[in-house]
């Protein structure tokens, strides 16, 4: 491995991608981008990277079909599955498939940072939120106190409030997650108490200030 290691990353979104460059650069080599899930075996065999972070809902061929793919053609690969699925049979294929980590999208940069340098090092990480489920090795003390900034939130809750801090609407929020207003509505109540804010503008201020975005 090089002395500052090689990252791939490959995601549909470009601030998305963006974002990572820049809590990931310090580091690391970020060495290309990929938006588009059929150019991404063709790239990482072009440029060699140390590690490649996928995510599941690529356009044109998925995380998980790469991740295979990748494994089958370069068998030590180390690959990251960053995702906003926070469903635990999504944590449990992407490890059968050869990924090394899983990783939610709401991720502190603290998080993505530590996981990455457990993956480099030849390690198993998964998402304290998953870990039990998926059975992998991790550091668990250590990864518990990385996942969150603030006091412990479920799994739902923390997707809606990534979706908050990007700036969606509850209508908007509701329809990402497939679920009711009113339900969105509710969760956002939980989370402001749970947080002790006192409105959505609050709410949203957070996310944005713990990299919950």
């Amino acid at each position: 491995m090089t002395a500052r290691p090689r990252l791939l990353l490959a995601d549909d979104h470009s601030l998305l991608c963006e974002g990572l460059r820049g809590l990931l650069e310090p580091d690391n080599d970020v060495v290309g981008v990929v938006h588009d899930g059929r150019d991404v075996v063709e790239t990482v065999e072009r440029l060699d990277p140390d590690l490649v972070m996928l995510d599941i809902s690529l356009p044109g061929k998925d995380g998980l079909t790469l991740t295979r793919e990748l494994r089958a053609v370069r068998p030590d690969q180390r690959i990251i599955i960053l995702t906003m699925h926070a469903e635990r049979l999504y944590a449990d294929e992407a490890l059968r498939a050869g990924a090394r980590a899983f990783l939610l999208k709401l991720a502190s940069g603290a998080e993505l940072r530590f996981a990455v340098s457990e993956v480099l090092a030849g390690r198993t990480y998964v998402t304290p939120l998953l870990a039990s489920a998926a059975g992998a090795s991790t550091s668990a003390d250590a990864a518990a106190s990385l996942a969150t900034d603030g006091p412990p939130l479920t799994a739902r809750q923390l997707e809606v409030l990534q979706l908050v801090g990007r700036g969606l609407t509850t209508f908007e929020v509701a329809q990402e997650l497939g679920v009711s207003e009113k339900a969105v509505e509710f969760h956002k109540t939980r989370i402001k108490k749970t947080l002790g804010l006192s409105s959505n503008a609050a709410l949203m201020r957070y996310a944005v200030a713990h990299n919950i975005v």
